[in-house]
């Protein structure tokens, strides 16, 4: 369950995040061109699914929240006062 809410969060952060490019390169393309219809024409197509996909995407990463955290398991850790004692002896 945990991986594939991890695999929707990543689709929807990445398709409202092209979404909103999208819509910020065409009003801006609008502005250049001094072209009203661009600038709305942009807004009617990428604003609300680039605004339900961020919705989706943060409710997701909320509800992941909730998920237990994976712990990693490395074989040695070193402290800090082992590093020291290990570059006093060297020296």
């Amino acid at each position: 369950m945990k991986k594939i809410l991890i695999f929707l969060f990543k689709v929807c952060l990445i398709l409202f995040l092209l979404g909103g490019t999208c819509l910020v390169f065409g009003q801006l393309a609008g502005l250049i061109f001094q072209n009203g219809d661009l600038v709305i024409k942009t807004w009617d197509i990428f604003a609300n699914p680039t605004f339900i996909l961020s919705a989706l995407a943060g409710l997701i990463g909320f509800i992941l929240g909730y998920f237990p955290k994976e712990t990693c398991v490395e074989e040695h850790i070193v402290t800090h006062q082992e590093e020291y004692e290990e570059m006093r002896s060297v020296q």
